[in-house]
């Protein structure tokens, strides 16, 4: 039984954690930047711990109201700041590199190791991490009564083998100095933070940082085989990543497509998994799969690479598709999503390429035209770009044009013979291959989340809007007119613990103590601490005359605040027995 709650306290919690859309706590929205800590002791060996508090950091980190800057991201702004990724920053450059990363916070640390003394002795670990303000300039902490400043420092240490759960202890001290409200304990932050087994997470920290290929594919398969045998056979998701990417740089496609295709929705580098997935399954010609991997981005990512590629696959699956309905539905796509594509990028060349190619096969011979002018002034010397510009004028009617573009891909095109003895004989272009971009653009994937993150930020004004109309008319006793704003904010916010409190106050107001308690216990899911819920319940189940229910939630909500006079006066109702 104790499992089950473990299991269904840490579901909650990282349902919670996965909203990026939720309603921003009382601080308001941050970015965090977390920098790998330094090791001050002797012992390199264990260098491997700094990083290590990145990793685990910017995942336990990542709540609502608070945007993380994930790794990927940082040593981007590494690169553009010209600083190498082993380096120790200073306080002043620590406030440099999160203004560039736009940042509202940085996470900094230290650490020293004392290793094992003797046979049975654990080696130890002692460190302090410290937040710093990056707009105030100033390190966390709190306003003092004499108007002074009191910095926060972080301390943590003990044995390594507990290092995640220091991690974890860390990263809710941080969240809860930030916001004094957050609505989650130590224990579910140690639990989340301890969901990888030890070995499993020093494996994988390990194998991102060797630069040896087999001690990197050895330290990865073994994080993978220690997770799956402590886990049931799960999948260690971040060591799946990073062995598809080992497997891709050697253009072994099918192990690559097998571990990056491992990766779903929720995990952090899902859109990176997918995109490389999908060329391994495309250099496999399984195109297929390929568009499997490749169209759910469409919808999660606003890259034009994505539209790109997408779009260029469906269109080679449209050419060797027997079905008729199939093949335009498929050409149909393609030409929709390189459309999305020129759009995103009108100047870019190879998406004006296979967009051309994609018009050209649905006979808009002058669009197709259009396309292929900035791609040949780019590059006169683009054989295929010739070649296709010399069947669109031709199909136009343009002879005169239509034959100097044909002479012109003739001098540029090995291929040329062979292409046009096809549209001799059959007027088709299955020959031409298609432009697809080979690498993720990191750069491009991080301004479109930013964009999307600001978007949703939006998104939640409305939410609080409409929760604040729902409230006056729930106040006013119009609970007619409240329950559709309830459900047009719940649309908008489906984890949103105030709209479920209104309306299970509404169904219990109605009578229907069913909904009432089905609609409040969604609340207390989405936050444990809401004690008007606990105290809602307990009154209804006191109602009911479920003495041990209402007892229990009255001792839930004592425990979020121990001087709420409501919830006194339910625990003594409970006790007396007084309805």
């Amino acid at each position: 039984m104790k499992r089950l709650l473990n299991a269904v306290s840490i579901l909650s919690l990282c349902f919670y954690l996965a909203s990026r859309i939720a309603v921003a706590q009382t601080s308001g929205s941050d970015t965090v930047l977390v920098l790998p800590f330094e090791n001050t002791s002797n012992f390199k060996e264990y260098n491997w711990i700094g990083e290590s508090f990145v990793d685990a950091l910017s995942e336990l980190l990542s709540v609502p109201g608070l945007r993380v800057v994930a790794s990927d991201e940082r040593e981007l702004i590494y690169q553009r700041l010209r600083l190498p990724l082993t380096v120790i920053p200073t306080r002043a450059t620590a406030i440099k590199i999160g203004r560039e990363a736009q940042a509202t916070l940085v996470v900094y640390g230290a650490y020293r190791v004392t290793p094992v003394q003797g046979e049975n002795a654990p080696a130890e670990i002692q460190g302090t991490a410290r937040v710093i303000r990056v707009n105030e300039g100033r390190l966390l902490g709190e306003q003092l009564a004499d108007g002074r400043w009191a910095s926060q420092q972080f301390d943590f240490g003990g044995p390594l083998k507990t290092l995640q759960a220091m991690q974890g202890r860390l990263a809710y001290q941080i969240l809860y100095q930030r916001d004094k409200a957050f609505p989650f304990s130590l224990n579910q932050f140690i639990e989340r933070a301890t969901k990888v087994p030890a070995r499993a997470f020093e494996s994988y920290v390990k194998g991102t940082l060797t630069t040896d290929p087999e001690k990197k594919k050895a330290y990865l398969q073994n994080a993978l085989l220690e997770y799956a045998r402590v886990n049931g056979g799960a999948t260690y998701t971040q060591a799946a990543f990073e062995l598809g990417q080992f497997y891709f740089e050697r253009q072994d496609w099918k192990e690559a497509a097998e571990y990056l295709s491992r990766l779903q929705k929720r995990d952090r580098h899902y859109a990176e998994a997918a995109f490389y997935a999908a060329i391994a399954y495309w250099r496999m010609n399984d195109l297929t799969r390929a568009l499997g991997a490749l169209l759910p981005l469409t919808t999660e990512t606003r890259m034009k690479s994505v539209y790109n590629n997408a779009g260029a696959i469906s269109i080679q699956a449209a050419r060797s598709e027997a079905k008729v309905e199939e093949r335009d539905r498929l050409l149909k796509q393609g030409a929709a999503l390189l459309q999305r594509a020129s759009e995103s990028a009108p100047e870019d060349p190879l998406v004006r390429f296979n967009y051309a190619y994609a018009l050209l096969l649905l006979g808009k011979y002058a669009e197709a035209a259009d396309q292929l002018r900035p791609v040949i002034t780019a590059n006169p010397r683009d054989g295929e770009a010739l070649f296709l510009f010399a069947k669109a004028l031709e199909k136009m009617g343009k002879a005169e044009a239509a034959n100097s573009a044909d002479n012109e891909s003739r001098r540029f095109l090995p291929a040329y013979a062979r292409w046009q003895t096809e549209w001799l004989r059959s007027q088709t272009l299955s020959q031409v291959p298609l432009r697809l971009y080979q690498n993720f653009n990191r750069l491009d994937y991080y301004d479109a989340a930013r964009d999307r993150l600001a978007q949703d930020e939006g998104t939640n004004v409305d939410a609080k809007n409409l929760l604040a109309k729902a409230r006056e008319l729930y106040a006013a006793g119009r609970d007619d007119e409240a329950l559709p704003e309830l459900r047009r904010a719940l649309t908008i916010e489906p984890m949103s613990a105030e709209a479920y409190l209104i309306l299970g106050y509404i169904h219990q107001r109605r009578g229907d103590l069913d909904a009432a308690v089905s609609a409040l216990r969604t609340a207390i899911f989405w936050n444990p601490r809401l004690i008007e819920a606990h105290i809602a319940l307990g009154r209804i189940f006191l109602d009911r005359g479920d003495r041990a229910q209402a007892m229990t939630y009255a001792k839930n909500a004592l425990q979020i605040d121990p001087n709420n006079p409501e919830a006194i006066a339910l625990q003594r109702q409970v006790e007396t027995g007084i309805k």
